[in-house]
């Protein structure tokens, strides 16, 4: 397993680098605040348009999709309805649902499918991939547009049907314009028409993508070293539960059991759900505010738990 180390040291070392330079002073609270606004608006929307745009979505086999979103968005919904029971304000369910289900599938994700499951492998991986981010993160928007809208609306006292509509066009036009749901919508609508990229662009978005996921690596580090772990460490350890054990068990549950998926797109979905948590997952909580501390902690600590559960799981589940 050697292989899997190679993949995920790189992960800890671009923290460790976050960590260092808020320490030493390189990283102020202003410059990291700038910084994951800048990978927010300019380098997610270039990679999620890019990874879309070039997908074909008509050459994608479902099994191994079917099995990992059958199982993770009632895990959202769940963690989600149960923080929002217990009170937590929208933003702070919303980022902890997203952070029980959304994986680094990019970054540690492919290295460790094509290691483990070869080209086939990651081809199923792919079809995970490619609505990873329109199903999880444009559903988180529309929750938190929904939640906004509707306390707007409480504030003002208003109830009437008209009022109602009026609010549900705004969570439209605040989804569709938002930069998370606008660029996935624009690489579908690419996607559809069948094109390549210009070359040009595509070397655009490649470069300013490959930006978004060592960027927020290095922001999360910069959080993670101001946190106060006795407030955050309990939030963490259930996150990386959630993520790294709940997660994982409910797609093989799901995939063998009730849908029959095939022994290597069963595989391939219960490995991707057992990746560690996303670091867009951090984004979103810098960019509403909520549970930044505590996300950073749960990525770094499903990091750590994904270094020793993932080699017991490839070797549990060979895919053949």
């Amino acid at each position: 397993m050697a292989s899997l180390a190679q993949v995920l040291l790189p992960v800890f070392l671009l923290i460790l680098v976050g960590v260092a330079a808020a320490r030493t002073g390189l990283l102020a609270e202003p410059a990291v605040k700038a910084l994951s606004d800048a990978a927010f608006l300019i380098f997610l929307p270039a990679l999620l348009f890019g990874a879309i745009a070039r997908v074909e979505f008509d050459r994608l086999s479902p099994g191994a999709a079917l099995a990992y979103y059958g199982a993770g968005l009632p895990l959202y919904l769940a963690v989600l309805a149960v923080q929002l029971r217990r009170g937590a304000a929208v933003q702070a369910a919303v980022v902890q649902a997203l952070g029980a289900v959304f994986a680094n599938t990019v970054m540690l994700g492919i290295p460790v499918v094509r290691i483990a499951y070869g080209d086939t492998g990651l081809a199923l991986l792919l079809t995970i991939v490619a609505v990873h981010a329109l199903t999880f993160l444009t559903l988180s928007t529309l929750v938190i547009e929904m939640g906004a809208v509707a306390r707007e609306r409480a504030a003002a006292g208003r109830g009437s049907w008209r009022s109602a509509a009026g609010s549900l066009g705004q969570v439209v036009r605040a989804s569709l314009l938002h930069p998370v749901v606008l660029p996935i919508l624009a690489g579908l609508a690419w996607s559809a028409t069948g094109a390549s990229l210009p070359a040009a662009v595509d070397t655009t978005l490649s470069m300013l993508g490959s930006a978004a996921a060592p960027l927020c690596l290095v922001l999360l580090g910069a959080s993670l070293a101001r946190l106060d772990l006795r407030q955050g460490i309990a939030t963490a350890l259930g996150l990386t539960l959630l993520k790294s054990a709940a997660h994982p068990l409910l797609v093989w549950l799901v995939g063998a059991f009730v849908l029959r998926v095939a022994p290597l797109p069963l595989a391939v979905a219960t490995v991707t759900a057992a990746l560690p948590i996303g670091a867009n997952v951090y984004l979103f909580a810098q960019r509403y505010e909520a549970q930044v501390g505590e996300i950073s902690a749960a990525v770094t600590l499903s990091t750590l738990a994904g270094a020793l559960t993932l080699p017991w799981l490839l070797l549990w589940m060979p895919g053949r």
